[in-house]
């Protein structure tokens, strides 16, 4: 009989927290009812010494993929997986038992495609800082597409029989997760639901994560973009591009562009007019652009306005975090 739900945990050079990862996968579930299939990528070897515990137990399967890659490791486990219902888990995330177990109900019971839940987020000494939940759309398109969007993969938990054609694009190294989401509301219309529990946690820590490097930090809006156009111009061929998916799509194009704008800020322009040809309505999400006076105003206008000084605040913050580093050495 094939489990309820294959969990899916692509691994590399993370051995002290891959065990916390695998046992929240098993956490109140019957052996019967779950497979957790770990997929150590690359050449590293020390996932051996973590799954060690787990030798013999039938619902921990470990499928070896040889190149160093995420998005391949997550297809390979995809491919390997039986569940009814599928989900992504990084490594050193973890799943919170009770609020997963509803997630799967929830799915069962509702005949959704989809089912995404909260997500705690924790600093590097396990104390919570913030929890992200779901946006209140019944649109699954436009909870993704605009700046509201929570893509982090231990959020939701899928129909495997949706799944088929969906593939993790080996050749992204960044936003992967984004990029996934985008890809499948461009394929297919999704059943959508969500839950205000929290299914999963995110944590911080100074080990190697893409997520935490100031060269991600810098660069993300500008990554996501192109994937964002791409979901628009696909939405628009299939006859399935409505107003409340322009209008969320261009407000994620704004909040992104109100993020970097004074980084590059021809660049920028140019996405603000892509955004205003999107939905000519459509201004940043921050409150600041919907205050009496300021919204009356083209917010491209403002940006321009406000780049000599967010351009001067950026080159102080980066001097004193300069001063910072070479203070402590």
């Amino acid at each position: 009989m094939n489990p309820i739900v294959s969990v899916i945990i692509p691994t590399a050079n993370r051995p002290q927290w891959l065990p916390r990862a695998v046992d929240s996968a098993l956490a109140g579930m019957k052996p019967c009812e779950v497979e957790v299939i770990v997929v150590p990528n690359g050449p590293d070897e020390s996932w051996r010494e973590s799954l060690r515990p787990y030798e013999g137990n039938n619902s921990v399967r470990v499928v070896i993929v040889k190149e160093l890659n995420g998005n391949i490791a997550r297809n390979t486990g995809l491919a390997e997986s039986r569940g009814r219902f599928v989900r992504f888990l990084d490594d050193d995330d973890y799943l919170v038992p009770e609020g997963a177990i509803k997630q799967y109900e929830m799915i069962h019971n509702s005949g959704a495609d989809v089912v995404s839940g909260s997500i705690r987020l924790m600093d590097t000494r396990d104390r919570c800082y913030a929890v992200w939940h779901q946006p209140e759309f019944d649109d699954f398109c436009v909870a993704m597409a605009g700046p509201w969007r929570a893509c982090l993969p231990v959020a939701h938990v899928y129909r495997r029989s949706i799944l088929n054609k969906a593939r993790w694009n080996p050749k992204t190294s960044l936003r992967q997760d984004v990029e996934w989401i985008f890809d499948l509301c461009s394929s297919i219309e999704l059943r959508w639901k969500i839950t205000h529990d929290v299914v999963g946690v995110w944590q911080h820590h100074w080990g190697q994560r893409v997520t935490s490097s100031k060269h991600f930090k810098k660069i993300r809006n500008k990554v996501t973009v192109p994937m964002l156009l791409r979901t628009y111009e696909s939405l628009q061929k299939k006859g399935r591009l409505n107003e409340a998916r322009k209008q969320a799509i261009a407000l994620g194009l704004w909040d992104f562009i109100h993020g970097a704008f004074f980084l590059e800020p021809i660049y920028w322009s140019q996405i603000a007019c892509m955004a205003q040809r999107i939905d000519p309505a459509a201004r940043p999400p921050q409150v600041f652009y919907n205050l009496p006076i300021i919204r009356h105003l083209n917010p491209m206008m403002i940006q321009w306005l406000m780049l000599p000084k967010r351009w001067a605040f950026h080159q102080i913050r980066q001097l004193l975090r300069s001063v910072k580093i070479r203070s402590s050495f």
